[in-house]
């Protein structure tokens, strides 16, 4: 009998030892879902990486906007409602988002960490919002545009029509002379069909999966600035992964940076293609305004990181400037 008891004790201790670690579960948030392409490109990598370095160490679960609207998503992440964000900083502005500052500074993931960007943000967003950030990635070497209802007027401007844009696009609005609307990317579409605004400014692809196409057929090029989108993770949570889970999220996040803005060079080439068979035109500006816009939509993306995050622009933007990444 001891004999037997002994003889089981020891094979459950060998089948626990056996036994694979729980894999850590994660509810992540996003402010895009699979029709605000290739914006959700980028989480769609990431995704894929986790699951392919992790080996199934880490499952990531995805909620949407149709859960929290895309500009209210920061509190219940770093309140540990959710446990991770995909998101860019611009929605968050007003509580400490100095991540979107990236967006005028040169794409380049090696480059960025290290000039030592990411830590900055990451220790940054600690600080002031309960998240970790594990990274912040150039979705194209594109960057953004404006489409248009109608071309350009023969001055190329926009003289006196409504455009959609969140904050960091409204400098360039008004250089331009349009009036700035904001409203959520998802009511774009209607927004152009009643009439409620002639143009947006988005990211340089996206017209083709939003269909935007439909309602807006001339494209403002060329494109300026860079699209970042940045992937967080409450600091609560993160602090309960093991070091092994923690790694997976982190270099998920590394190789989405280094591989992501050539996907998304190729996924826009192929949009552009297919929208011109849908007749969507360029509407060009001159050198000159085209340069003035880049310059107005890089100084207002200073101007307003000294609103929101004082205490940290200077610093990021000295770090940025070191490295040859940003005026």
């Amino acid at each position: 009998m001891r004999k037997f008891l002994t003889t089981g004790f020891t094979s459950a201790l060998v089948a626990m030892v056996a036994l694979p670690a729980a894999a850590a579960d994660l509810k992540l948030l996003t402010s895009w879902n699979k029709d605000n392409w290739p914006t959700y490109a980028v989480l769609d990598m990431f995704d894929k990486k986790v699951k392919s370095i992790g080996a199934g160490k880490v499952n990531i679960s995805i909620s949407g906007k149709e859960v929290v609207p895309a500009f209210e998503q920061l509190q219940p992440v770093s309140a540990g409602v959710f446990d991770m964000l995909y998101t860019h900083g611009i929605y968050h502005a007003g509580s400490k988002g100095l991540a979107f500052t990236m967006d005028a500074i040169a794409p380049g993931a090696e480059k960025r960490r290290a000039a030592g960007l990411i830590d900055y943000i990451d220790k940054y967003y600690q600080k002031h919002n309960n998240l970790k950030m594990l990274g912040l990635v150039a979705n194209s070497n594109q960057g953004y545009h404006i489409f248009l209802k109608q071309p350009l007027t023969k001055a190329g401007n926009f003289e006196g029509r409504k455009i959609r844009g969140t904050l960091s696009y409204h400098g360039v609005i008004r250089l331009l002379g349009g009036s700035p609307v904001v409203l959520p990317g998802g009511q774009i579409y209607t927004g152009l069909e009643k009439g409620v605004i002639d143009g947006a400014a988005w990211p340089a692809a996206g017209m083709l999966s939003m269909k935007h196409y439909e309602v807006a057929k001339f494209k403002v090029r060329p494109t300026f600035g860079t699209t970042n989108t940045g992937f967080w993770i409450n600091l609560a949570k993160w602090k309960t992964l093991t070091k092994a889970e923690q790694d997976v999220l982190v270099e998920a996040a590394k190789q989405t940076e280094i591989d992501m803005p050539a996907e998304g060079d190729r996924i826009l080439a192929e949009e552009s293609a297919t929208l011109a068979k849908f007749g969507v035109k360029e509407t060009v500006m001159t050198d000159e305004t085209a340069e003035k816009v880049r310059s107005t939509f890089a100084s207002d993306m200073w101007t307003i990181a000294q609103k929101c995050c004082s205490d940290g622009a200077n610093e990021l933007r000295a770090l940025a400037k070191k490295a040859g990444l940003t005026n």
